[in-house]
């Protein structure tokens, strides 16, 4: 019988979220469905199927995110015959945020894209071009619209049924009434309690990244913290560290551009104490946790209630709109129940509620929710490891690993302070404590030794050309450094060391902008302007430029700037201009690494 494919590309759990939405209005409209992210479905059995959806988020400076990788590069293989998708029908929703610069960028490129790689070279419809029919036109969400991404999922999911179910193989019986209620279903983990001298499984248990450096050998590094230190004044907004990580227990080898991913656990030990008895179990128990299908559990088993808390379940992190729905189905009391679906509804206010918002605090205000651990494990994500570029070179520091990591801390509206996890861990971490890690590829590859460099770090953005810096400082090129800030006396990273490579030759020039040191608002793209001639000829003549920063406007502002500086000096049109910079992208001379 013909199903429905919901393949989806997720870089923080929301295209996932969707996905089983629409998987389950399916089972609503009585359509077979199946739910599988990208990169774990066959996609070369795509021209098999008949009709697909694909939920796609974009990350970073319009990456692909890393569950979809694999397929996005199968998608775009010249060898594919323009027939290949012939008798598929699909349609794609995007998930994004508009006040970034490239804004649902993995979506459009899916249907709309442009590739300068020189495999293609039309503005193309990818899918279509491979011979595929879409069922709707493209949706995309955005973060900025008044109700989220629902804004556009909603009428796109209109459309999207009003299609499918008028045509064959969905077309509805007669008389069926369809019904998106939320149902319950049968728990997909099994919980009991340990038997007494079972084995504990450590903390290291972990997925590696798709990315990770074939130093590992199959296993999660541990490192141990040598040094904490606050890096910004001590009387600034902005909390800034500089972490190093003694990797001596768990050499591997790394390379300038590589990045760490490091977990977070949580914290706040009295919240862990409540969060703990809120779903009735005791401190010190060991658990036994199965998935009921037989697959391996996302979590150690057994483990103790404990470590389940502070290390594996996000239980302070904000629930998605899926949380209060499936809740609402364990509310004894209907008014509750009725305010659990308002919430989880496209207008509700689940997004508005007093912050911080957690799970258990949500528990807290509707008593008569009672769910059990088996459903718990299921309604409450996992903590997600943060990424972090390495700000280190191996041939400096052969057995360390240091990172510029910037704590994240500000008031809620309604004036309670609210840190992230991460931060919140770090914030006290002493000297002495084993951190679990992966070291995955990052974007950047060191350029020749011989070759002139340019690097544009405002922020922390300034952690991976410090890596660079240090691995290039016996070359013969040129290195060329623009930072940026808002106060030379507030947040002026490492300072001292860039003053001193000045002087040694190791940086040939130094451009610092402070954006808020004089009347008016200075950045990093003024300074390249400034040194036009500089960035001409390092560019012209076989040099490279590495850009690493916040994904918002900066990428973008940098782009053009150099973009404009190649047009002036060089005394050409800004079309050909623009082709010299896809030129020197295709070529990975050109180079952005952001992030959200």
């Amino acid at each position: 019988m013909a199903a429905l494919h919901v393949l989806y590309g997720s870089a923080t759990g929301t295209a996932q979220d969707v996905a089983e939405q629409i998987g389950r209005m399916a089972t609503a409209r009585n359509v077979p469905s199946v739910v599988s992210p990208l990169d774990d479905f066959p996609i070369a059995s795509l021209p098999s199927l008949e009709h697909v959806v694909f939920v796609v988020a974009s990350s970073g400076d319009g990456e692909a995110p890393e569950n979809m990788t694999q397929s996005w590069k199968f998608l775009l293989r010249k060898s594919l015959a323009s027939d290949s998708l012939a008798t598929v029908r699909v349609a794609v929703f995007g998930l994004g945020d508009s006040s970034y610069a490239k804004y649902n960028a993995v979506a459009r490129r899916l249907q709309v894209l442009e590739v300068t790689s020189g495999k293609y070279d039309n503005v193309v419809a990818r899918l279509v071009q491979l011979g595929a029919t879409e069922i709707i036109e493209r949706g995309l969400g955005d973060d900025q619209h008044e109700l989220g991404y629902h804004g556009a999922l909603n009428p796109w999911l209109e459309k999207l049924w009003a299609v499918l179910l008028a045509t064959e193989p969905f077309r509805l019986p007669a008389g069926f009434v369809v019904d998106d209620s939320p149902k319950m279903t049968a728990p997909i983990y099994r919980v009991s309690t340990a038997e007494s001298g079972e084995p504990v499984v450590p903390h290291t248990f972990y997925a590696p990244p798709k990315t990770v450096l074939p130093g590992h050998n199959g296993k999660i590094l541990m490192a141990t913290v040598t040094t904490n230190a606050r890096l910004t004044a001590a009387d600034w907004s902005q909390d800034v560290r500089h972490l190093a990580l003694d990797m001596s227990a768990s050499p591997v080898a790394y390379a300038p551009g590589d990045i760490a991913l490091l977990y977070p656990e949580n914290v706040d030990t009295p919240a862990i104490d409540a969060c703990i008895a809120r779903f009735g179990l005791v401190r010190g128990t060991q658990l036994r946790i199965e998935r009921v299908d037989g697959q391996l559990a996302d979590v150690p088993s057994p483990v103790s209630v404990d470590d389940l808390f502070r290390k594996y379940l996000d239980v302070f992190g904000t629930p998605r709109r899926s949380f209060f729905e499936r809740l609402s189905l364990f509310a004894a009391d209907d008014e509750e129940r009725e305010k659990l679906l308002e919430l989880a509804s496209p207008g509700g206010k689940c997004n508005q509620l007093p912050p911080p918002l957690t799970p258990p605090q949500v528990l807290d205000d509707f008593p008569s929710c009672h769910v059990p651990m088996e459903f718990l494990l299921e309604f409450i994500p996992r903590l997600q490891p943060r990424s972090y570029s390495i700000a280190s070179a191996a041939r400096v520091h052969p057995h360390t690993i240091e990172l510029t990591v910037a704590l994240v801390g500000y008031l809620t509206p309604y004036k309670r302070p609210k840190r992230g996890i991460c931060s919140a861990y770090l914030a006290d971490l002493p000297v002495g404590t084993t951190l679990a890690l992966w070291l995955k590829s990052g974007l950047f590859a060191p350029p020749p030794p011989a070759a002139n460099v340019l690097l544009v770090g405002p922020g922390t953005g300034v952690a991976v050309m410090r890596a660079l810096l240090q691995d290039r400082s016996a070359g013969s090129g040129e290195n060329h450094l623009y930072f940026g800030c808002r106060h030379a006396s507030q947040d002026f990273l490492y300072e001292s060391e860039w003053n001193l490579m000045v002087s040694n030759g190791s940086l040939a020039s130094l451009h610092v902008a402070f954006s808020r040191d004089q009347g008016h608002k200075l950045y990093v793209q003024a300074k390249l302007a400034a040194s036009k001639a500089t960035v001409f000829r390092v560019l012209a003549n076989g040099g490279y430029c590495f850009v690493a920063g916040s994904a918002k406007r900066m990428p973008t502002d940098v782009y053009e700037a150099i973009r404009d500086i190649v047009a002036s000096e060089g005394q050409v049109s800004l079309k050909d201009a623009e082709k010299f910079m896809k030129t020197l992208v295709r070529q990975k001379r050109y180079v952005v690494e952001s992030w959200s």
